[in-house]
């Protein structure tokens, strides 16, 4: 049926608001169902992308926030092991190290009763006789406890050496001192003092039993 312009003039004022209305809404959901829809789709999409990628660059800068912080520990932590390297002596040094601890008693006014040092302990695998030998290869359990990793080797051999000195009280608390100013590490341990006794010429003497540890820089290869 064809509609008649003239017709349409005729009709109601209400009517032609109406119709007016319906093709506007038509008009407008054939804009959101062919356009509109879309675009507010893409929208959503590219939204929730900005978000990601948003939350992505606060997580990098956070780490790398945290890899400068690691850096300079890391850096730190180079320059406390290269200064702890340089107080490690080599096996040629250990002898002028010994010769300055026992300069050092003789400076403090102690005499040494026994100066003894000891060679590093030699690390050896021992198997008691008649003991069973594993197997050489076994399904792993996996029930079983995780193995713990086997410690790296260190970088360093200690020398204690067991020493006896007899002198007054101040005079060992000096030696003690200058043996901990070597340039070198130098530990003092397992300090026992006896009782003091009147000595004639040199007042009272105290007898000191210790261990003198230092640490010879190896390169393990």
């Amino acid at each position: 049926m064809a509609i008649n312009f003239d017709e349409l003039k005729k009709l109601p004022l209400k009517l032609k608001v109406l119709i007016i209305c319906l093709v506007f809404i038509l008009m407008g959901y054939l804009y959101y169902m062919l356009f509109l829809q879309d675009a507010l789709t893409k929208k959503m999409v590219l939204e929730t992308k900005l978000a990601e990628l948003e939350q992505q660059v606060v997580e990098k800068e956070r780490v790398a926030a945290q890899l400068d912080k690691y850096i300079r520990e890391v850096n730190t932590l180079k320059e406390s092991f290269t200064a702890a390297l340089l107080k490690l002596p080599n096996e040629r040094e250990i002898a002028g190290l010994l010769a300055a601890v026992v300069q050092s008693g003789k400076e403090s006014g102690v005499d040494f009763l026994l100066f003894e040092p000891k060679p590093p302990p030699k690390k050896t695998l021992e198997i008691k006789p008649g003991a069973p030998q594993p197997p050489a290869s076994k399904p792993a359990d996996p029930k079983a406890p995780p193995q713990k990793m086997a410690e790296p080797e260190k970088f360093y051999d200690e020398i204690p050496i067991k020493v006896q000195l007899a002198g007054g009280f101040h005079n060992t608390l000096s030696f003690f001192d200058q043996v901990a100013r070597l340039s070198r590490i130098v530990n003092i341990e397992d300090i026992t003092m006896g009782e003091a006794q009147d000595v004639k010429g040199r007042g009272r003497v105290v007898k000191t039993s210790c261990t003198v540890k230092t640490y010879m820089f190896v390169d393990r290869k």
